[in-house]
């Protein structure tokens, strides 16, 4: 589960990489802007679960060990 949770991880952060990389900064207020702030903050999103799911992980392998 840890290595699926790193892929997916890897992915998200492309995601963030590449639209970052999308945005134009001449024409800030575009349509096509806002899509990528979208995908950005979907990628931030799924980043925030991956770690919730570590420290879920993390916390049913203490409670085995007690």
């Amino acid at each position: 589960m840890k290595i699926l949770i790193y892929i997916i991880s890897l992915a998200a952060i492309t995601i963030i990489v590449f639209n970052v990389t999308q945005i134009d900064l001449e024409n800030f207020f575009s349509k096509e802007n806002f899509n990528y702030a979208i995908m950005i903050l979907a990628g931030f999103s799924c980043l925030i679960i991956m770690r919730i799911m570590m420290l879920n992980e993390k916390m049913n392998k203490l409670k085995k060990n007690k």
